[in-house]
């Protein structure tokens, strides 16, 4: 009990006093690049959601979603709740829609009716 007490009584003063010099350690990251890349990474969102949004509301998709029995509203109200990696996945899907729409040509306009349909299951199947 005794030789606790002792090595209580010697580390406690070291605790006491690395503790403040602990806390005034210099940061890795400042305020302003945390900052800066809270403000990147919710413009990257936006942009990614944008461009679903746009996948959403071409004819081919509301069509093709009416035929389903799918809501493209339902699906465009989810994008607001979707991040990190479903949004990015999505986006990347979206991506590859609008680049086969403005290809054109007859192969172009199957794979993207695919890529539509995946996009509108995939947005109501994670909102629900």
């Amino acid at each position: 009990m005794r030789m606790m007490s002792k090595a209580v009584a010697l580390l406690l003063p070291v605790f006491l006093v690395s503790s403040p010099a602990l806390a005034q350690q210099t940061r890795v990251v400042d305020g302003a690049a945390m900052g800066q890349a809270l403000a990147d990474k919710a413009e990257s969102e936006g942009a990614q959601r944008e461009l679903v949004r746009r996948v959403l509301e071409r004819a081919e998709v509301r069509e093709m979603a009416e035929r389903m029995g799918l809501s493209v509203q339902q699906a465009d109200s989810a994008v607001a709740t979707l991040s990190g990696a479903e949004l990015g996945a999505l986006a990347q899907h979206a991506g590859a829609v609008e680049t086969a729409a403005l290809a054109g040509g007859a192969n172009t306009i199957i794979i993207s009716t695919t890529a539509l349909l995946l996009i509108v299951i995939i947005v109501i199947l994670l909102v629900s």
